[in-house]
């Protein structure tokens, strides 16, 4: 009965998170005309994988390409760096104005000494992954439209899992959402459609 009432919970938040995400796409796709202000990324700081504090809105790069995740996420996440470094390859030159941000969901793993290692795995050097406390974590993910849940799951490390919305948002240096793109959208779509922001 309790495994019956977990995995209808797990099942309904799953829906949510997919409708509330795509509600957030329609909303705020690439065709959008109105960029979204989002002022918690000008007031936030998160640490890196250095361990030291990072004031978000002195990452650089005119653009930045933001993704939600966690380092043992089996799929979506490692999917979504991948893409992220293809489409700064995809724009040769310009890709030197769009940086790649990591923010890590699960901060009660991913230490800054953790990602550090985690990143490693992926091509390109632009990356940047960042962790911090959970509150402040929680404001930014509600600033961006984004949600996560920690979920109990005792086949994995840790006992758990964390659910996420997928998306990747491309921010400007005015602290301003541009566009959406659904997870596993591939690098040269993503490069393609940031072109024109650059």
């Amino acid at each position: 009965m309790k495994e019956r009432i977990l995995f209808t919970s797990v099942l309904i938040f799953g829906i949510g998170l997919g409708f509330f995400g795509w509600k957030l796409w329609k909303s705020n796709s690439a065709a959008s005309q109105e960029p979204v202000l989002v002022e918690e990324w000008s007031t936030s700081v998160l640490k890196n994988t250095a361990n030291s504090e990072v004031l978000l809105r002195e990452i650089p790069g005119k653009l930045k390409l933001v993704y939600f995740g966690f380092s043992h996420c089996p799929d979506m996440c490692p999917r979504a760096i991948l893409d992220m470094s293809a489409a700064v390859k995809e724009l040769g030159e310009d890709g030197r104005n769009l940086t790649p941000v990591f923010i890590s969901v699960d901060p009660e793993r991913d230490s800054p000494e953790l990602l550090a290692k985690y990143v490693k795995q992926f091509p390109g050097e632009r990356l940047v992954a960042l962790t911090g406390e959970k509150s402040k974590l929680d404001v930014l993910q509600n600033a961006f439209g984004a949600i996560s849940k920690k979920v109990s799951n005792p086949q994995v490390a840790g006992g758990y899992t964390v659910d996420h919305t997928v998306f990747l948002y491309v921010l400007d240096d005015q602290s301003r959402i541009l566009a959406t793109f659904p997870g596993g959208t591939d690098g040269k779509t993503l490069a393609k459609d940031i072109k024109k922001f650059l």
